[in-house]
Order: structure tokens, then sequence, then C-alpha cells
């Protein structure tokens, strides 16, 4: 009787504690993050953020992949910055529109963020932030270092991301 109370308070704090766990995400301090905040929230505003976002993603795609360190990525990215002004001009060209922007790698503050179910810290973190016009609207974001971003442009709009807790996995499998 002991042994089986023993289990069962183990077992409770067990998925207790994992299921916590998995839900806040800490990003890893050798992260480099990619924010494209938009003008304001009008849907010409927003349209023109996704579409900025989706062409520098394209351009940046091979500079994630053939940079394994933090500094190497780091280093790739100031060196590109004059390419990702042309990029992001060229888009605004192609959408008729005439924003000022900035392209700012430093220390940026992100607010608390909860996508998917799963909570991302607030904090200063080393990023890649694109303003358009005043940027006082919806942003996106996600991790360029390591190179999240590929992982998120590759799911479809109805895939959703899981998050498990490795020790519920083990007890599930006991018990099940």
């Amino acid at each position: 009787m002991k042994k089986s109370m023993i289990l069962l308070v183990l077992i409770v704090f067990c998925i207790n504690v994992g299921g916590k766990a998995s839900s806040s995400i800490i990003i890893p301090k050798d992260a480099i993050r990619f924010r494209v905040i938009a003008n304001s929230n009008s849907i010409e505003d927003q349209q023109t953020k996704k579409a900025v976002k989706d062409q520098l993603t394209s351009f940046l795609q091979p500079i994630l992949l053939e940079n394994k360190t933090k500094k190497q990525m780091k280093a790739s990215l100031l060196e590109n910055k004059t390419e990702m002004e042309t990029v992001v001009q060229n888009e605004l060209r192609e959408e008729n529109r005439s924003l000022p922007y900035t392209i700012d790698y430093g220390m940026h503050y992100f607010p608390e963020k909860e996508y998917q179910g799963v909570t991302y810290q607030e904090g200063e973190y080393e990023s890649l932030v694109v303003r358009l016009g005043k940027g006082e609207g919806e942003n996106f974001w996600c991790v360029l270092f390591p190179p999240l971003c590929l992982l998120e442009g590759e799911k479809t709009e109805s895939e959703k991301v899981e998050y498990t807790s490795f020790i519920q996995e083990i007890l599930d499998s006991l018990f099940h």
C-alpha cells in the first residue's frame, strides 16, 4: 500500500512538472531572432509586412543553411545588410508602397508571446529587426539561429506543433 501511494505521488508530480515544462519554451542564449514589424494593423500594411517577410525569408534561407555558429550567422547577416535592403526596396516597389524602413541588427526587446500553446519569454534578444514605416503594427517573428524559421516556413497552415513531456510518454507506455 505504501509503495502504491509513493508511486501515485511520483506519477502525479512527474505529469504536473512535465506538463508545465512543455508549455514554456526558453529560447537559447545563443539564438538570433528575426522580426518584421508592420507600419500599422491595416489590412494593406499587414499584407506588405507578410510580403516583405516572405521575400526576406527566401533570401535568408541559404544563409541559414551555410552558417553553423552564432558568430558565423551574425557576420553573414551584417555582410548581407545591403542585399537585404535591396530585397525590402524591391518588395515595397512590387507592392506599390513608398514606406520608409529600417533594418537593424542588435539587442531588441521582445514581449512575451504565446504561439500554439507555447509561451516564449519576454526579454532582450540579439536580433535582426525590420521596421516598416512607423512600426506600430502586429509583427512576424521567429528564430533565425538556430534556424527555426526554415522549420516554420515548411509547415502548412493546418499543421500544429505538438509539445509533449518525455516523462509523460514513459509513464503512458508503462501504464497503457
